[in-house]
């Protein structure tokens, strides 16, 4: 057997091994006797099986070896999911980037720059938390969709900005709710007006001009009150919120 063909058998051995076994390659891969294709191969099927340590390594030994090679860029991304599967948000998102940067006509593009958008989703947090994250998440999601409306990630898009901004009305409304038990209703109008006017896809937005309508009619603003119940029924019919309008409605003022 020539040195050639002997190169390529255990070229091809040790791709199966690398597949096949988990101890003995998560230790130390040798990814410079496979060709890229084989070594891409190892990254994919060890990133299926969460073998992340064989993954990254692989994804990475493309990338720093062969970047002008075809698969430079699926390596990337490879990489950059690798990372964000184990909560690394920091290296995911510079993976992300990069691959736009480098590899800007890359069919891989309009998926990245919604993976970018999941890379921030992750990191958002609860309501009563900072939210920077949460709007960062949604500005990526939304310039996603503009930029690629056909992509089969736009559902997924929007459901994610749909949660992540019934999160930024929560957090206003909870603020606003806050300002009511302070007894400053003043305060508390500044909030829910917002969260209604902002957020009136949300359930906070219908929450916030119930409870709009009830501080009108506390204070004895009876018009305003009126209103306020009256939007509510038009705007949220069948809603509980818009059952309790129906009933308070009537008894405002007595």
């Amino acid at each position: 057997m020539s040195n050639s063909n002997t190169r390529n058998v255990a070229a091809a051995v040790l791709a199966s091994a690398c597949i096949l076994t988990l101890s003995s390659c998560s230790l130390m891969p040798q990814f410079e006797d496979l060709t890229i294709q084989e070594t891409y191969d190892v990254g994919s099927q060890a990133a299926a099986r969460g073998d992340h340590f064989v993954a990254t390594e692989a994804f990475r030994s493309i990338t720093l070896t062969s970047p002008m090679h075809e698969l430079a860029d699926d390596a990337l991304l490879g990489l950059a999911d690798t990372y964000r599967s184990v909560g690394d948000h920091a290296s995911a998102e510079e993976a992300y980037w990069n691959l736009l940067a480098d590899y800007p006509r890359s069919s891989l593009v309009p998926e990245v720059q919604y993976k970018l958008g999941l890379c921030y989703y992750e990191q958002s947090l609860p309501a009563a938390l900072d939210q920077q994250m949460t709007r960062r998440a949604i500005e990526q999601f939304e310039f996603f969709e503009a930029e690629h409306p056909e992509s089969p990630f736009v559902p997924d898009a929007r459901a994610g900005i749909a949660e992540l901004r019934a999160r930024l009305a929560q957090k206003d409304y909870d603020n606003a709710m806050l300002y009511v038990s302070l007894g400053s209703p003043d305060a508390a109008r500044v909030y829910l007006t917002a969260v209604f006017e902002d957020y009136g896809d949300t359930v906070w937005g219908r929450r916030s001009l119930l409870e709009l309508a009830r501080i009108f009619c506390a204070e004895g603003s009876l018009a305003q009150a009126s209103e306020a119940y009256s939007r509510l029924l038009d705007k949220y019919p069948g809603t509980e919120e818009a059952a309790a309008a129906a009933i308070e409605a009537e008894s405002c003022g007595r």
